[in-house]
């Protein structure tokens, strides 16, 4: 924690931040809170417990864009961190880094209402809290809104008491016109939320809806309060400001959407303290009357007999839902899983080839694909298949990797080496990105193009280390 907080707060420094005593230059600039969040996320990246989850990724990562795009945000430019922890939690940071533990999904009943967290989170960005943060509190607060981010994340990361400490710590250390414009930030980001809500046809009042559930929940449990909760307190006050804003908004009744209860099934597996739990679990939910809780249920079942390490029946379950709509590409991949976890090579790779013949560089459906070929001793396959991501997704931890490990069996010395690099910066192991470079240099010394594009990168990294070092 201590460390995290040191290196933001000294990178905020270092990022010659204007005079704070000058109100009208004291705001960081777009860019420099956007470098600022690229070191964070680094390290981010570095302690935060990762999940290797492509189709998940890809639902949240276009919710969040539909979101952002009728937000107020100037800088749309947008990292997704996705956190293997159960309890509810989002975050923020500045740059546009937005963290989402998994347990959101298990608290939110509707798509509406993880929207409107993630809305709230947006509206943080918008609003750029963080550089009014630095405004009106003066140098002091740039050590105390990072001491804060460092509690938060550690929260969300580990759910440990040292996050809870770090937070009572920097709200000991802030002053009272501090606190007041938290309060007032936190009310604003519900405001803009629930604007950018009802621009994107989603209900504003999920809003309200989810701090009530929040609220409930903290009533009725008071040995461990809702991470979220400690960086986001609900009031009745908060909630009936919430419904109070949404009264100018049509009651409409909106149709549950198919693909969020797919992924909120695929978490709850996910989270089960057993697949035979999980299946008990599912089961309920296969019974329910509604058609779109019902075929939740049923993928849930064939997401827990997969976990189960029984295909046959996580086939009897999918095979009505692939009927009812063949297209939907959470069916698509589960098809490919259960013949690639009964070693029918083949009739996956040609299922995901189907797939990807109608959605060409598919994010999810190419992971999977890439992943069947190695499975299936087809590793050069697997990279190519790869390398068409990279330009998609150069920020992308897994695609680069699983691009290392497809290159090392197919015995391309170079593109392992080059690949790890990429991984190794995107996680802040600058060092080791600038040895995977250095190894592969004697092997391109022929090669003028490439060795100038390893020298010109291994400058850039240089640059980023010493920058880190001063920080």
């Amino acid at each position: 924690m201590l460390l995290i907080t040191v290196q933001f707060s000294k990178a905020a420094q270092q990022q010659n931040l204007p005079s704070l005593g000058d109100t009208t230059s004291g705001i960081v600039s777009l860019e420099q809170e956007r470098a600022l969040g690229q070191d964070f996320l680094r390290s981010l990246r570095a302690q935060a417990p990762s999940v290797s989850d492509p189709l998940l990724q890809s639902y949240l990562e276009h919710l969040i864009y539909k979101l952002a795009s009728h937000s107020q945000l100037q800088d749309r430019r947008l990292d997704l961190v996705m956190i293997n922890n159960f309890t509810i939690n989002a975050f923020a940071a500045p740059g546009g880094i937005v963290g989402v533990n998994l347990g959101l999904f298990l608290y939110g009943e509707t798509e509406h209402e993880i929207s409107a967290i993630l809305a709230h989170e947006l509206a943080h960005l918008s609003q750029r809290h963080f550089a009014r943060g630095i405004q009106s509190g003066r140098a002091a607060s740039v050590k105390n809104l990072a001491g804060l981010l460092a509690g938060i994340i550690l929260i969300a990361t580990t759910g440990s008491d040292a996050g809870l400490a770090a937070i009572t710590a920097g709200q000991g250390a802030a002053q009272s016109d501090m606190l007041r414009n938290s309060r007032a930030r936190e009310a604003e980001a519900d405001r803009i939320g629930i604007l950018t809500l009802a621009d994107a046809d989603m209900d504003p009042r999920a809003v309200a809806y989810i701090f009530e559930r929040l609220e409930r929940a903290n009533r009725f449990n008071k040995t461990r309060i809702p991470e979220f909760l400690l960086t986001h307190p609900v009031t009745k006050n908060r909630i009936s400001d919430s419904y109070n804003q949404t009264r100018r908004y049509e009651n409409k009744t909106f149709p549950l959407n198919l693909d969020y209860h797919l992924m909120k099934a695929r978490v709850t597996v996910l989270a089960a303290d057993s697949s035979d739990a999980a299946i008990d679990m599912m089961s309920g939910w296969s019974k329910r009357t509604d058609p779109v809780l019902r075929s939740a249920g049923q993928y849930g079942l064939v997401m827990a007999h997969l976990a189960n390490f029984d295909p046959k029946a996580a086939r009897k379950h999918l095979r009505p839902l692939l009927a009812a709509k063949p297209s939907k590409i959470a069916y698509i991949l589960a098809d490919a899983k259960i013949h690639s976890s009964a070693k029918r090579y083949d009739e996956a790779l040609e299922i995901l080839e189907e797939a990807l013949a109608i959605n060409t560089k598919n994010y999810p459906i190419t992971m999977a694909y890439a992943d069947v070929l190695l499975k299936a001793n087809r590793p050069q396959e697997a990279a190519d298949a790869l390398v068409l991501l990279v330009p998609e997704r150069p920020n992308d931890t897994e695609v680069w990797y699983l691009l290392a490990e497809a290159y090392g069996l197919a015995n391309d010395i170079i593109g392992v080496h080059e690949a790890r690099a990429e991984y190794f910066v995107l996680v802040g192991n600058l060092e080791q990105a600038i040895k995977q470079l250095s190894f592969a240099m004697p092997l391109v010394q022929d090669d003028f193009q490439l060795n100038s594009k390893f020298q010109l990168r291994i400058q850039q990294i240089q640059r980023m280390r010493l920058k880190a070092r001063r920080s």
